[in-house]
């Protein structure tokens, strides 16, 4: 619809047009006059106008009367009205929080008053609603109608503005322009769905009536759950008087049916009360009113128009007193009108609920309340749940039992939980829920009432809840089989066809509910977002700069984790480390954090014990993993961790439930990204002397500092970043989902440059995997909208460190020569230090051997020999082997270095004791000739003599 037609379908065909510009009141400067009210004999220029005021960011307005002159936007000098309309307010702090709920409750008005079908227009806030007639009308007809339409706006509950339905100068926004309140997010003014029938004025005014109309069987202030109870529930007439004719209905209405031509006008009224107030009221007020001397059609329906609910039976005992006294009912119900009640069943429209993802609102989420519900149970009208009965006298009735939609949505195998059930329940308020409850639960009364209770279901009677909830199980147990139950996070399948984030599963093009499971229960709060996604783009630009390369790269370790799904390697880390404080290092771990969900939850700390850190590393599977602060961590925990975050799997451990082993999830596939004030491999080189392997699986860095921030400037960061989360992870997934090959494409290519730039080879397959991974992530994301960062600067920062930290691995570990020093110097002590004795001048002249003088002897234990005349060592192998273990050298290996290397080992016989007084048997040793590795300092306490030598 053009506006132009907008206008011209409102607007009477005579008088003048009027259109107004209003500024925002922040906007509003004192030399800022009275907005000027501009006057227009056709819509076109009208409309021409108030485009003219929107494109400077000037709200535009229209009158929706035409004027008699221009020159007043008073009610007096209103010519033609052609529409009745109201304003709805939507948002957080009004009545309805969204326009959603404006617009079912718009639509609840419609059905109660019989009102057609209006026009509806989206603000940009709230709702703008019109009536159109097909005449327009002066404003003294239209007046009297308006304020009568006010008054049933007032009584029949709906929250509008009322300084709007009975204000004939009112002016409300132009189709096509925008709502410029929530600047620079502007919102259009749109129409929302079609453009409805016009309605002629009598119509309408018949349908309000001649009277107010207030339902005085409510209270002023109703209780939301009896409105929802009372909902759940119709009256049929035809069930009343069947029950009547048996003996069981109501004598009153019996009497006015049978005696239609002689009852009262207040009987008259009162069994009308009953009767318009049923389902089949159209039938029903004719049925009991056709032989009454006053009746016609026309009068009855204006008689039932003036009623104002059903009338109790004392009001009937009133009017025909010593009747009801007698009724097997009396002091039993309040009105007749119960004795035809019935459970109303939900309908065809009402089934289907449609919620928008929070944070993403073009994401919408669709439930659907079943259509079959176990025997002997239904969903009523407003969603409640109902059971059918029989009362004591073989009656059937309908009970409501919950006056919410709950049920059962899959039965489901949890490793920790056992068997359960996934429960939806539908609240008005807070939407649409899904929970998890063991079935070892729906057994016990105490257990499940708690449990319901904790998920927001509150009853008294829990037994009927309870059998209700098991036959919604063993129902589902005869037509469909288990699920496992979703434990971890990330890819559901190898095939990346939806990705589980907290309590939603997402797919290509929707958003659906993930029930938790025993593990991961606790976490969905972490993932609900805050704030705007907006707000999160503008924090995440902070990084927007040259020099922060490293910060950068960080934030792109978390859109690259869930790309490690498509490689063979389970798992890559990268270790941020510098003595210095305030780098940002962890600020950048919480930005990447926040791409998923809440950063103070998501990151883990120094605190966190390693089994804990490793049962989030399985229960993340394909998110980031963020840890914070190792500096403090022993250096096994560290060296452990370097291959178990690789090998993608927790220790096996025994469940704390018996001597049965634990359940361990699918091999996780992620990224890993920790800090620290000092490098992680010189901290396992502490507990391990060569740490090569490790340092393979670890990428590290040392941080420098790139900017001098001011506080200011990173607190307000910090701020944004916690206030704005968790909105980029559906949208990035979501675009990975539908770019799926493409993205696959970007992997290989990345992964191919960054190779080849940076030498990397199969031994740095793990450093590889991190870096094109990331760079990787940072492309998609960018491709998305979701970040606007500079890529190639990026890319060269890493290829640089990746040349660096190639260069320090070619020197670590493979000096075998230098093992066997530090082994010498670590037993120092337990070495004879000795001149050789294998030439003849050193046997006296009896043929025995000479005894020499040793410049040292073992304090301790004997675990070689050193000749350090010829430089010759011999080492009993079993000491070593013990050593080597202890630093996880393998011992074969380095006896392979050391027959290859400059000591020409060799494995021979030996007598360590020979030239001394010890007479030792000849032995296995190693025998190394050390005459071109021992370092200067080493040789010279190996070989320095004695005084006198």
């Amino acid at each position: 619809m053009r506006p132009e037609e907008f206008l011209q379908a409102i607007l009477g065909d005579q008088g003048k047009c009027c259109i107004i510009g209003i500024k925002n009141k922040d906007e509003l400067t004192d030399s800022d006059e009275r907005p000027e009210q501009l006057f227009f004999d056709n819509p076109d220029d009208a409309v021409a106008a108030a485009f003219d005021l929107d494109s400077k960011g000037i709200n535009a307005f229209f009158a929706v009367s035409t004027f008699k002159t221009g020159k007043t936007r008073a009610a007096f000098n209103v010519e033609q009205i052609k529409s009745f309309f109201l304003d709805i307010d939507c948002g957080p702090t009004k009545d309805y929080p969204t326009q959603l709920e404006g617009l079912k409750a718009l639509r609840t008005f419609c059905k109660s008053m019989r009102l057609p079908k209006p026009m509806v227009v989206n603000s940009g806030r709230g709702l703008h609603v019109y009536w159109l007639l097909d005449e327009p009308v002066s404003r003294e007809v239209w007046k009297p109608v308006a304020d009568r339409f006010k008054e049933v706006c007032r009584e029949e509950g709906i929250h509008v503005d009322m300084a709007v339905p009975a204000d004939p100068a009112r002016v409300l926004r132009v189709l096509g322009t925008h709502n410029h309140k929530d600047k620079p997010d502007s919102k259009l003014v749109s129409l929302i769905g079609e453009v409805p029938p016009t309605v002629s004025f009598g119509t309408f005014k018949a349908l309000l009536g001649e009277g107010v109309f207030k339902k005085d069987y409510t209270p002023s202030e109703p209780d939301p759950m009896m409105m929802a109870l009372a909902g759940n529930y119709q009256s049929r007439f035809k069930t009343i008087m069947m029950k009547t004719i048996k003996g069981e209905g109501c004598a009153q209405l019996k009497d006015i049916v049978m005696n239609q031509a002689t009852m009262s006008e207040p009987q008259w009224r009162a069994g009308l009360s009953i009767a318009a107030h049923c389902v089949d009221r159209d039938k029903a007020i004719h049925r009991i009113s056709e032989k009454y001397p006053e009746y016609s059609a026309e009068a009855t329906e204006q008689k039932v128009r003036g009623i104002k609910g059903p009338y109790l039976c004392a009001r009937f005992n009133e009017y025909n007193p010593g009747v009801c006294t007698s009724c097997t009912h009396w002091n039993k119900i309040k009105s007749p009108i119960t004795l035809g009640r019935e459970v109303t069943e939900i309908s065809e429209e009402n089934r289907i609920v449609l919620e928008p993802v929070v944070g993403t609102p073009h994401v919408i989420k669709q439930y659907e309340i079943p259509k079959k519900f176990p025997e002997p149970y239904g969903c009523a009208g407003n969603g409640g749940i109902y059971k059918k009965q029989k009362d004591a006298d073989g009656v059937e009735d309908q009970v409501i039992i919950y006056h919410n939609p709950i049920y059962v949505v899959k039965n489901i195998k949890d490793p920790e939980l056992g068997a359960s059930a996934v429960m939806r329940l539908h609240l008005p308020k807070d939407g649409v829920q899904e929970f998890t409850i063991p079935l070892s639960a729906i057994s016990s009364k105490d257990e499940f009432r708690k449990l319901m209770a904790m998920h927001g279901v509150a009853v008294i009677k829990i037994d009927d809840l309870m059998v209700y909830t098991m036959k919604w199980v063993n129902m589902l147990q005869m037509e469909v089989p288990s699920e496992q139950a979703k434990r971890q996070f990330g890819w559901t399948d190898e095939a990346c066809t939806s990705f589980v984030l907290g309590g939603v599963e997402i797919f290509k093009d929707n958003v659906a509910m993930n029930p938790p499971a025993g593990n991961t229960a606790g976490l969905f709060p972490a993932f609900e977002p805050r704030g705007t996604l907006e707000g999160w783009k503008e924090a995440i630009n902070f990084y927007n700069r040259p020099g922060f390369e490293l910060h950068q790269f960080i934030v792109g370790t978390s859109f690259g984790s869930p790309l490690m799904q498509f490689l063979p390697i389970n798992g890559a880390i990268f270790h941020v480390h510098s003595p210095d404080t305030g780098l940002g290092k962890t600020t950048a771990m919480n930005a990447g954090a926040s791409i998923w969900g809440d950063p103070g939850v998501l990151v883990l700390e120094q605190g966190d014990t390693p089994n804990s850190k490793m049962n989030r590393a399985e229960t993340y599977k394909n998110l980031p993993l963020y840890m914070d602060e190792m500096t403090n961590t022993e250096p096994k925990v560290l060296s452990d961790m370097a291959y178990q975050i690789p090998n993608g799997v927790q220790r096996n451990r025994l469940s704390s439930k018996g001597n049965v082993e634990r359940f361990r999830g699918v091999p996780w596939k992620f990224i890993c990204v920790t800090t620290g004030n000092t490098s992680m491999v010189e901290r396992i080189s502490l507990y391990k002397a060569l740490p090569k392997a490790e340092a393979q699986r670890i990428l590290e860095h040392r941080a420098k500092i790139v900017l001098n921030l001011s506080k200011e400037e990173t607190d307000l960061f910090t701020r944004n970043l916690e206030a704005n989360s968790g909105h980029a992870g559906v949208i990035y997934i979501q675009y990975v989902l539908n770019n799926l090959e493409a993205v696959k494409e970007i992997l290989d290519v990345t992964q191919r440059k960054i190779d080849a730039a940076a030498g990397l080879t199969m031994e740095n397959r793990f450093w590889s995997a991190l870096a094109s991974r990331t760079i990787a992530g940072l492309i998609i994301a960018k491709r998305a909208g979701l970040i606007d960062y500079d890529i190639a600067p990026i890319a060269n920062w890493i290829v640089k460190v990746l040349q660096s930290a190639r260069t320090d691995s070619s020197t670590m570990g493979g000096d075998v020569e230098g093992i066997i020093t530090d082994y010498l110097a670590t037993n120092y002590n337990n070495i004879l230090r000795i001149k050789s004795t294998d030439d003849a001048r050193k046997l006296d002249g009896t043929g025995l051997e000479t005894i020499l003088n040793p410049i040292a002897t073992p304090r301790l234990s004997l675990v070689g020999r050193y000749e350090y005349d010829v430089h010759k060592l011999y080492l009993l192998p079993n000491p070593l082997k013990e050593w080597c273990g202890k630093q996880q050298i393998n011992y074969a290996g380095l006896v392979e270095g050391l027959e290859k290397g400059r000591a020409k080992a060799h494995k021979g016989k030996q007598r360590l004791g020979k030239g001394t007084h010890v007479n030792l048997p000849p032995v296995s040793v190693l025998v190394l000739d050390c005459s071109e590795f021992l370092k200067d300092d080493v040789q010279e306490k190996f070989s320095s003599t004695a005084a006198g030598q």
